[in-house]
């Protein structure tokens, strides 16, 4: 049987099935590369074929199989190149910038000469604050100014996305823009809602506020990215790092029969 044997988006070319097994077993080809043949529906990797093929005949799987098996799950989070200290300045920087620019227009919404005039005297009293603030949203609303309404939704709407993003993809919008994701550090799986969003964003938040502790966690996360694999502080809680998006084999297509 012949069979064309493709890495990633490269193709290898056409090889027996004798070539194979020697491949397999000398390095110079891996448990991981695809193959396809005539008869087969589509491409699978050599692993995934050679044991489909030993449980139709019954012959145990080829030993090198096996053994290049853990040598390739070990090796797998090297293959996944880290996303730069650029990359991941680039991506934060619009996640801040999609949260921040609502958020000045509600400012500059809310606040005018007159709420400053009524908060002034009772700026170092929150609950006279918040009050304040209450009352001067109820005034815009019954002006008949929508613009509150528009921007909650649309930051709820951000926030939603966000998280979405996140458990099935390991992105924010920043980083889905910039072609990066969180992955979980040990074996390169999906990072899932725990880890990407509860562990890796939503507790080095709360951290912020501790008492006399927080922004000293706040530094050193930011510091740890220096490391030689670029893991801040949430990512070591989550079990996490952030890598370039690996490239999608989909586009391999069979072979044109001549």
């Amino acid at each position: 049987m012949k069979y064309h044997l493709a890495r990633g988006e490269e193709q290898l070319g056409t090889f027996s099935d004798l070539d194979v097994s020697a491949g397999l077993r000398n390095g110079r080809f891996q448990p991981t590369d695809l193959c396809w043949a005539e008869g087969m529906k589509d491409w699978q990797t050599l692993k995934t074929h050679m044991q489909d093929v030993a449980e139709e005949t019954g012959i145990a799987q080829p030993p090198a199989i096996a053994a290049l098996e853990a040598e390739v799950l070990k090796d797998k989070a090297s293959q996944l190149e880290l996303a730069s200290l650029g990359q991941r300045l680039a991506a934060a920087l619009v996640d801040l910038v999609t949260l921040l620019v609502p958020m000045l227009i509600m400012f500059s919404v809310l606040i005018d000469e007159n709420f400053e005039a009524e908060i002034r005297p009772v700026q170092n009293d929150p609950q006279a604050v918040m009050d304040a603030l209450q009352r001067q949203v109820l005034k815009i609303q019954a002006a008949g100014d929508s613009t509150l309404m528009v921007l909650g939704w649309f930051m709820d709407l951000l926030v939603l996305t966000n998280i979405i993003l996140l458990t099935l993809r390991g992105q924010t919008l920043g980083k889905l823009l910039l072609g990066i994701q969180i992955m979980r550090s040990g074996d390169d799986s999906r990072a899932g809602f725990l880890r990407a969003v509860l562990l890796r964003s939503l507790l080095p938040v709360f951290a912020l506020f501790l008492p006399h502790v927080g922004p000293f966690l706040v530094i050193a996360d930011v510091l740890l990215i220096f490391r030689s694999d670029r893991r801040c502080l949430h990512d070591f809680i989550a079990d996490t790092r952030v890598v370039r998006r690996p490239r999608s084999d989909g586009l391999l297509r069979k072979p044109r029969q001549v």
